[in-house]
């Protein structure tokens, strides 16, 4: 019996905290510079959220102790959404490129040729790269213990908080690492990992707003809000219901319902993180199976059925003749190398997606009548759909030069008599064209909304019909911003994982950072706040849409909406004016430090 425990704990020992990987990666990441700095922009972001919450709740309001205990309460919920947010963030950002870093350095073949076992390797993997997130949450529980000063947060709430966030970073990175050993992380992995996360986060939340699933036997909070069964299945629904914004039916109430539904919405913070442990553990337990399975390096399942249904085994085949344009280099960006970052399934989603949603929208509009739900939902979804395409022109931006790099195609362009502003300018055009598709279809989403009401005269319409047409000008602009962003990333990056991790970063967290600050100032600030919120991607969107938000009441807006829209018009073309010249500023600051990035990464290949 003894021998047998002895062999047990020796191979529990050797699968996880003797594991090679992840003392190699662990004792190697934790001397690293890069390490250091991110885990102090993680607690230096927590820190600012703490303290402009502080700043906005504290600020001379606070006359008694229970006024303290609500302020700290409300300072506590934006650290932990916070917190989440950047959870769902990092864990993808750490272990998706477990398995592609092995690959770029080619050390995955020498690695399976080891005498490790398919667990030992998923193990270490997964947990090499959980260990720095799970340290992330751990470093950052001082600040969230300093909210409980004043009262109003209790050590539960706090338990609860980080529960949910350790257990969305195991998940992401289960599936981050499942993904990565089916496919062997081929260079579109990262990309669709970080767009199909975002897509459900949005998309999914979206859906918990909407009362149609809304559970009848729960309360409703002071706002009207009810509990969504999607709570269980989603960090974001089950933390408002952790910290208390969203009660909780009690399971008296919930007869109707089997056992499991009772536990699912009596505590859908509980089931949130016990379905994501197990849902981890099968994800983990699968991947072990494909370790050591024969790969198809760069092409998926999909293309090879298609090419086997559709491709002709016998008699002549030919392509048709391709037109290229003056700037071939943009010609190639735009329908070769940025086209082949969403063809597919992710296309159809992006664009199919968007006609179907506006469609459904408009007649559920035209049934319901509701003008403030409509906007609302609207502004929702044309969020949505910028999120996804700010991140998918970051992406491609950001794998434009890094793809040259490694294919050691930019030596035989930097071998021709084109000029760095030739090709810099090729890149840039050809990134902006390949997101004009994807603007459209918002755009034309909101025009579509604006005609209806102009045809119907309608004397309040969901938007005006000028709305749709800034709305397309301004989303050119955010996305000519990111694609800048993204192409000056690749510049200066050496690989394509590091490039799209640095360029989705940045614009993810500009992003919430910019929304935050900005929409107390927009909501403040009456009919002038639609001239200042394009300066903000999504307080920008948010408040064309639906600028019902910066009023008390629909009747000021109504008798200040031609306000509103001349100075939504006046605010679209300033800012369209600033973007466009932080984008031209880029572009030459590019162009001239271009021959001199090159050379200096010349000595690093």
């Amino acid at each position: 019996m003894n021998d047998v425990l002895t062999r047990l704990w020796l191979w529990f020992w050797r699968l996880v905290p003797a594991n090679p990987i992840l003392l190699r990666v662990v004792h190697g990441g934790s001397r690293r510079v890069r390490h250091l700095w991110l885990r102090v922009g993680y607690l230096g972001m927590l820190l600012f959220v703490v303290l402009i919450a502080m700043a906005a709740d504290f600020g001379g309001s606070a006359s008694t102790l229970s006024d303290l205990a609500k302020n700290a309460s409300t300072v506590f919920m934006w650290a932990s959404i916070t917190q989440l947010a950047l959870m769902c963030f990092l864990a993808p950002v750490f272990t998706a490129g477990a398995i592609t870093q092995e690959r770029d350095a080619q050390t995955f073949n020498i690695l399976l040729s080891t005498p490790l076992s398919n667990a030992q390797i998923v193990l270490g993997s997964l947990m090499s790269r959980l260990y720095f997130v799970l340290v992330l949450l751990l470093a950052g529980l001082p600040i969230f213990l300093m909210t409980m000063v004043y009262g109003g947060v209790t050590l539960a709430q706090i338990l609860r908080s980080v529960a949910i966030a350790g257990s969305t970073a195991i998940i992401t990175g289960s599936l981050a690492i499942c993904i990565s050993m089916v496919r062997v992380g081929t260079r579109r992995t990262i990309f669709s990992f970080f767009l199909m996360i975002a897509l459900y986060l949005l998309a999914v939340y979206a859906l918990g707003q909407w009362d149609g699933t809304w559970i009848a036997e729960a309360p409703a909070n002071v706002n009207g809000e009810r509990l969504s069964w999607l709570a269980c299945f989603h960090p974001f629904l089950a933390l408002d219901v952790a910290l208390n914004r969203i009660p909780a039916p009690d399971v008296a109430a919930l007869g109707r319902f089997g056992s499991l539904s009772q536990f699912c919405l009596a505590h859908p913070h509980r089931a949130y993180v016990l379905f994501t442990l197990c849902l981890s553990f099968m994800l983990t337990v699968s991947a072990a199976f494909f370790v050591r399975r024969a790969k198809e390096s760069e092409v998926g399942f999909w293309s090879v059925f298609v090419a086997r249904v559709l491709r002709r085994e016998a008699g002549e085949r030919r392509r048709k003749p391709k037109h290229v344009w003056r700037n071939p280099v943009a010609w190639r960006e735009a329908t070769t190398r940025a086209s082949a970052a969403t063809r597919g399934f992710l296309q159809i989603a992006l664009l199919g997606g968007g006609v179907v949603t506006a469609i459904v929208l408009l007649l559920t509009h035209i049934d319901v009548g509701s003008v403030s739900q409509t906007r609302e939902w609207l502004a929702v979804v044309v969020m949505i759909e910028l999120g996804l395409i700010l991140i998918v022109a970051a992406n491609t931006a950001a794998t434009a030069m890094t793809k040259e790099k490694e294919s050691k195609t930019l030596d035989l362009l930097l071998a021709t008599p084109l000029t760095s502003k030739y090709l810099v300018w090729g890149k840039l055009r050809g990134l902006i064209t390949f997101t004009i598709p994807m603007v459209a279809v918002p755009a034309l989403t909101v025009v579509l909304f604006g005609l209806h009401g102009a045809i119907t005269g309608a004397k309040e319409p969901v938007v005006a019909i000028e709305t749709g047409f800034v709305l397309a000008a301004l989303l050119v602009a955010y996305a000519a911003a990111a694609c800048m962003l993204g192409l000056h990333v690749s510049l200066h990056s050496k690989k394509t994982v590091q490039a799209v991790m640095v360029s989705v970063g940045i614009v993810v967290v500009s992003c919430l950072i910019t929304y935050f600050v900005f929409d107390s100032i927009v909501t403040s600030a009456d009919q002038f706040g639609a001239a200042i919120a394009p300066m903000t991607p999504f307080t920008g969107v948010q408040t064309l849409i639906n600028p019902a938000r910066m009023f008390e009441s629909a009747q000021k807006l109504t008798e200040r909406f031609s306000g509103v829209r001349a100075w939504a018009a006046i605010g679209g073309s300033m800012v369209l004016v600033v973007y466009a010249a932080s984008v031209g500023w880029a572009y030459k600051s590019m162009v001239r430090n271009f021959d001199m990035t090159v050379r200096k990464q010349s000595g690093r290949f």
